[in-house]
């Protein structure tokens, strides 16, 4: 810096509020907080190249080349004091020209910039018009107007703004009530139809049934009357003994469609029948003995004949879609049923091995854009999962994207497909526009809901990732991805009662699996941990039955865990597996390991990995990181996205 000279800049004041009370009443508290607020204004000056001017008593002056990083400087202070031992400091900042002069700095902004800062309360960032302007733009610091105020020494009233931050104005969303709340109410034009007996002598074309059922599902969400349960919800349901009304009331809808279907060579025949789930009483039924390659005018019959016996008029384009024949060749539809159901599972072996029968679906007939569009999806959940290396990935997958795209522009896969694709190459803002077109032209896509959710949740925008999540919901009750993230957003927007009730419902819908209940104990643990219910954390540890979870959350000692975390990798690695940075460090962060998380993060946006989005969303099952710790990795992940 120049001896003598002007420059532009933003210019902060941050000092502790009530600091000669504490020094007063305890000494020793008083100063290990102000050494503590030091060590971090100078921790998030130098990531945001602030220029410490001087500290004068409780406080401190500051110089930034910009209101945004003197605005992003102010919400990391304030948030990383929040946490304990809570400091109460007050921000003020204005924006101008100033003197440089033997490492001080003079004029008027410094003197509007300490006359701001003494007029804000507690734990608030007050901040000068100009500022204001500058940051307007940035959603992730959201300002309001407080006043306009006449200051000492300063001729024209100058408006002052407050940036939010998360303790200044918490939002809460209504509580769930109880178990029932996930369930979304009866309604009349809603359908779910059940999986479809397999009455085939042969129990491989369990395959078949499914699939059968997957596109009778999709034939009726193109009838823009209905909702339509997606098939991950109904599955559960696949040779259940519950009758038919406790089934609508579980999933909410007002119609139940169930059937049979035997295979036999070139010949099938199907059976089908709507009911009433409310009365129990059947509305309609019908049979289809037909020559195999029958099969898409079947699914078609049935879509029409409950549309007529529900009294329910087709558009043009409705009609056209029912029309529409994905392929003629009925062996690539049987390798595309097939890897449609694995890809399901999403575990990386049956991922695998469904890109083999998308493969071979679409090496049979070259014009089967939803063969071409599931083998892209093949592609980027192995990226964004870190089950390989997502530039291979993502390569592969725009490939088949683009084939997909080509032969049908208007399909609801493949635009999802792409709009995956955009959010995995962070550009956001291209994926956000695509999900709502995949949307709007197949509104049964339970995963897009997810994936948009998702977005919306890691740009911070909260309440409408709630929004979207709930949508899913409506078409997928029964959902984990869903219902997971729908809890990690409620913790996210500080919903204790909400989030914590969710997680209930979720620990006892698992009471039949004991493998998945010990995870959501787990995951019920960490939330009450996260929300300072230490007692509660530590019954619901116990009874996941996870020993270094317990001795963490009763000792603060997380090497049970950590280790569990380095043997599971080391295996990897004797293997010659592919590891995600990424996901190994999410797998740290969830053991408590600080440094190897933090470690395994920054390679991970070093390498631009896929999935490193995730990492805008605060974690809840994250053990002992720190706000700041994350904050600064967040702001490293941001300069990547185009929003």
């Amino acid at each position: 810096m120049a001896e003598h000279s002007h420059q532009l800049a933003a210019i902060l004041f941050a000092d502790i509020v009530g600091y000669t009370a504490m020094m007063q009443d305890n000494e020793e508290v008083a100063v290990e907080k102000i050494n503590r607020f030091r060590e971090v204004v100078e921790l998030i000056a130098e990531e945001l190249n602030g220029k410490i001017i001087q500290y004068y008593g409780d406080g401190s002056l500051l110089l930034f080349n910009s209101s945004t990083d003197a605005a992003e400087f102010a919400k990391l202070l304030q948030e990383d004091l929040q946490n304990e031992p809570r400091i109460p400091v007050r921000i003020g900042i204005h924006m101008g020209d100033v003197l440089v002069h033997s490492g001080n700095i003079f004029g008027d902004v410094v003197n509007i910039a300490s006359r701001i800062q003494s007029l804000a309360p507690a734990g608030g960032i007050y901040i000068s018009e100009v500022v204001y302007r500058n940051i307007a733009n940035k959603k992730e610091l959201e300002s309001v107007f407080v006043k306009e105020e006449k200051l000492k020494n300063v001729k024209a009233p100058v408006r002052i703004y407050e940036i939010l931050t998360e303790g200044t104005e918490p939002f809460h969303q209504p509580t769930v009530g109880n178990a029932e709340a996930i369930i979304p109410s009866t309604n009349a034009n809603s359908i779910a139809v059940l999986p479809f007996s397999n009455l085939s002598s042969d129990q491989q074309q369990d395959y078949f049934s499914d699939g059968l059922t997957e596109d009778i599902i999709t034939q009726l969400s193109k009838i823009r009357a209905y909702k339509v349960i997606s098939r991950t919800s109904v599955m559960q349901y696949k040779n259940s003994p519950k009758p038919v009304k406790e089934i609508g009331k579980e999933l909410g809808v007002g119609l139940i469609l169930e059937g049979s279907v035997q295979r036999s060579t070139d010949q099938v025949r199907i059976t089908a029948q709507l009911i009433n789930a409310i009365t129990d009483e059947h509305v309609w039924a019908d049979s289809y003995d037909r020559p195999l390659n029958d099969i898409f005018s079947i699914q078609r019959e049935v879509a029409l004949a409950i549309a007529a016996v529900l009294n329910t008029a087709l558009s043009k384009k409705e009609t056209r879609e029912l029309d529409y024949i994905p392929t003629s060749d009925l062996q690539a539809y049987d390798s595309y049923l097939r890897g449609k159901l694995l890809t399901e599972k999403r575990n990386k072996a049956d991922i695998i091995l469904a890109r083999e029968h998308f493969q071979q679906a679409v090496s049979r007939d070259k014009s089967f854009a939803a063969a071409y569009s599931g083998l892209a999806d093949t592609y980027l959940l192995s990226s964004f999962r870190g089950y390989e290396d997502p530039v291979m990935m993502l390569w592969q997958a725009k490939k088949y994207i683009d084939i997909a795209t080509a032969l049908d522009p208007f399909s609801g896969e493949t635009q999802a497909s792409l709009g995956y694709w955009y959010f995995q190459t962070f550009d956001w803002h291209a994926a956000e526009i695509t999900y709502r077109r995949a949307i709007s032209l197949n509104a049964n896509q339970s995963n897009v809901y997810l994936w948009l959710a998702i977005l919306l949740q890691a740009k911070g925008e909260y309440e409408a990732a709630l929004g979207v999540y709930e949508q899913g919901i409506e078409i997928n009750p029964m959902w984990d991805f869903l219902l997971k993230n729908k809890v990690m957003v409620l913790a996210n927007m500080n919903n204790r009662e909400g989030a914590l009730e969710m997680q209930k419902n979720l620990l006892a819908k698992s009471s039949h699996d004991p493998v998945l209940q010990k995870k959501r104990y787990s995951e019920l643990a960490r939330l009450h941990w996260m929300f300072g219910n230490k007692s509660e954390a530590i019954l619901a540890a116990k009874s996941s039955h996870d020993q270094g979870l317990v001795k963490y959350v009763m000792e603060d000692d997380h090497s049970i865990m950590q280790k569990r975390v380095d043997d599971h990798f080391n295996s990897l690695r004797s293997r010659s597996e592919y590891i995600s940075q990424l996901w190994m460090g999410l797998e740290y962060a969830h053991a408590g390991a600080r440094e190897k998380a933090l470690e395994c993060f920054n390679n991970a946006i070093a390498l631009k990995e896929a999935a490193i989005s995730l990492l805008l969303i605060p974690d809840f099952e994250f053990l002992n990181i720190k706000y700041l710790n994350m904050a600064l990795i967040t702001r490293k992940v941001k300069q990547l996205i185009n929003f």
